[in-house]
Formats: C-alpha cells, sequence, structure tokens
C-alpha cells in the first residue's frame, strides 16, 4: 500500500466516484507537516478526481466547456477554505518582489471597489449567511465586474495553485451563461465526490468554534496576516486519511460545511 522513496510515502487507494471506482494516489512528506503544507498534494488529488468525472460525463454525452483562455467564471466571488487561504498567502509572499507588489496592489484595489460599492462588511461575513443571501450577494458583488486578483490576460497567474473550488467549477453549457451569470441556464460537471467542502471541514476543526472554515478569495491576504492560529503538526498520511475519510463519510463530524 505504502512505498517509501527520498522521505516521502506514497499510498494508493480506491474512491468511488459515481458508479465507478477510480484508483488514486498521493505522495506526500514522510514527517510531521501542518495540514495547510499539503493544500498542494490536495490540489493534486483534486485534479484527479475531476479528470475522472470528466471522463465520466463525456460517456454520458455531455463534453466540459471550460478551455484555456476562458475567464468567463474570473469575476465570481470565488469561496476559499481557511488552509487554502494560508496557503494562497505563502504563494504570494514566494514571488518576486515587483511581481508580488502588482498582486498585492490588486487585492487592494478590489477592496476598494468593493468598499465603494458598499459591500465590505458583507462580503466579510457572508459564510455567515444563509445560502439565498449568499447567492444575492454573489450576483452584486458580480455585477461589479471585478478581474480576480490573480487574472492575468484572461489567464490565471497562478493556475497550479488556483483553489480547489475553481479546480472543481467546472461547466457543460454555453460560456455564454457564465459571462451572463444566468443560473437557469448553467449546468455544471456532475462530479459525485468534491474536495471543497472537506477543505472547509479541516478548516472548521483546525480554527476553532468561531470558525466558519472558509471566506471569499478577495478577503484571503488579509485574513491570513491577522490570523494568529498555530497549526497542529501530525504526520503528512495522517491527513491524508483525514482527507479520505471526511471525503468518504467514513469520519462522524459534527460541523456542517455550506
Amino acid at each position: 500500500m505504502k512505498t517509501k522513496s527520498k522521505a516521502k510515502l506514497t499510498a494508493n487507494f480506491d474512491l468511488k466516484i459515481g458508479d465507478e471506482v477510480a484508483s488514486l494516489s498521493a505522495t506526500v512528506p514522510d514527517q510531521k507537516v501542518t495540514v495547510s503544507e499539503l493544500i498542494p498534494v490536495y490540489q493534486l488529488l483534486a485534479n484527479d478526481i475531476v479528470s475522472h468525472s470528466i471522463v465520466q460525463s463525456a460517456k454520458a454525452g455531455k463534453n466540459i466547456s471550460c478551455k484555456a483562455g476562458c475567464s468567463a467564471c474570473c469575476t465570481q466571488a470565488v469561496p476559499v477554505s481557511e488552509l487554502e487561504a494560508l496557503h494562497l498567502a505563502k504563494v504570494v509572499k514566494s514571488m518576486p518582489e515587483h511581481r508580488q507588489k502588482r498582486i498585492r496592489q490588486r487585492f487592494a484595489d478590489t477592496q476598494a471597489a468593493i468598499a465603494a460599492a458598499g459591500l465590505t462588511q458583507p462580503m466579510q461575513e457572508i459564510a455567515k449567511l444563509d445560502k439565498k443571501s449568499r447567492n444575492a450577494l454573489g450576483v452584486k458583488y458580480y455585477s461589479l465586474k471585478l478581474d480576480c486578483p490573480f487574472l492575468e490576460d484572461k489567464r490565471c497567474s497562478i493556475y497550479s495553485d488556483r483553489p480547489l473550488e475553481c479546480r472543481e467549477f467546472v461547466v457543460t453549457s454555453d460560456p455564454k451563461h457564465c459571462i451572463e451569470l444566468n443560473p437557469q441556464e448553467i449546468t455544471h460537471l456532475d462530479s459525485k465526490l468534491r474536495l471543497t467542502p472537506v477543505l472547509r471541514t479541516q478548516s472548521q476543526e483546525l480554527f476553532g468554534k468561531k470558525s466558519s472554515g472558509w471566506m471569499l478569495l478577495v478577503n484571503c491576504l488579509d485574513w491570513a496576516k491577522t490570523n494568529k492560529t498555530r497549526l497542529k503538526k501530525k504526520s503528512a498520511m495522517f491527513w491524508l486519511q483525514d482527507l479520505i475519510d471526511l471525503a468518504t463519510n467514513r469520519k462522524v463530524n459534527s460541523h456542517k460545511t455550506p
């Protein structure tokens, strides 16, 4: 089941996705880490799950319409888990100074536009709202036509580090419906297994009772800067097993994710 090489462990496992079973694998450090350090591993695993779902969808005659260069969904309010917020802050901090300055300025400009529209507080508290109110706020945000701070020349500048929500937000309908934000016409990839809500649950568990588990991407750098929580370290394989248990409902958890 596990092979050890160069201080890393590889776990091979089967996950049921829809009516099929996918044989997947994940390679993690052979040491204790915080779960936020495993975000790149989770991202690769999410890619594999989405790819498997795309194949299933194609067999059912539903091909995805998301293509390179399409940025129709990149002006929407993107939710990220708190664990991903820490990772994104780290990604930005690792950039060359000139690029980091440019990205941070885009975040600041976005925040200024949100403030001018009177949406700062609602956007910060969106995780506390009911689904209907969240959707209404999302429409208001979309009407501002603000590009994601990471969008450059209509392409994601951090594509390999993009949030799980972006990886799992795949549509089979015409992109024009995304541009028009027409929910009645948008059809999504019918993925039977998503890791986005799992990361929110892990975040809730790690950041305490006051945690909602997620926030909007536009607030992630500010949140990461002020967050003082020291995450515990455990074996990487422990965190991976925890993720799989949550994803397959083998772990009983009292938290609810939106």
